[in-house]
């Protein structure tokens, strides 16, 4: 495997793991993105020295969040826009944690109200409006079109260089 691959694989490993997913899924992910083209998992066990322990349940996990599907039979294959890719990331995690989480930070902001545990109320109320928040940001993203919201961030990124350039790159205090 070239090393600018290789490179880019073991670096969205070391950031899945970060961001809390499976490092093997986003190694094997990232390489699938890379080849652009339907594998089978004996062509993945070679062409990243994993076994099967390993690869089968990467492929299990990105199969259910829907990032890879199965094609031919034997052969996966993942899609080839980065931006389709994040956000089919986006409304799985959207699924199985903002939802959850709101419903949690409802439940105890009402119950530490009912049993006058006012500090806690209030620290949990300043989390269920964060997590408010990042779902209404997160939901009004995704009634954009695709095209619409890669010019929006494609615009931020531009505006937040030139600000850079012109300000400096030092943190806000």
């Amino acid at each position: 495997m070239p090393l600018s691959m290789r490179r880019v694989i073991d670096f969205l490993g070391e950031l899945g793991s970060r961001w809390g997913l499976p490092a093997d899924a986003c190694r094997i992910h990232g390489y699938l993105y890379l080849v652009a083209r339907p594998m089978t998992a004996a062509e993945l066990r070679t062409a990243l020295a994993v076994d099967e322990t390993v690869l089968a349940p990467a492929l299990a996990w990105l199969a259910d969040y829907r990032l890879i599907e199965r094609v031919r039979g034997e052969a996966w294959r993942t899609g080839t826009d980065p931006w389709e890719l994040v956000m089919r990331a986006l409304d799985e995690r959207r699924r199985r944690e903002i939802v959850p989480a709101l419903t949690l930070l409802r439940e105890s902001h009402d119950a530490a109200l009912a049993e006058g545990t006012r500090p806690a109320a209030a620290q949990i109320g300043k989390l269920l409006a964060l997590a408010e928040d990042v779902a209404a940001i997160e939901t009004q993203a995704r009634r954009l079109s695709p095209r619409t919201l890669r010019r929006m961030v494609g615009l931020g990124g531009a505006a937040a260089r030139l600000m850079g350039r012109a300000l400096g790159g030092g943190e806000r205090r």
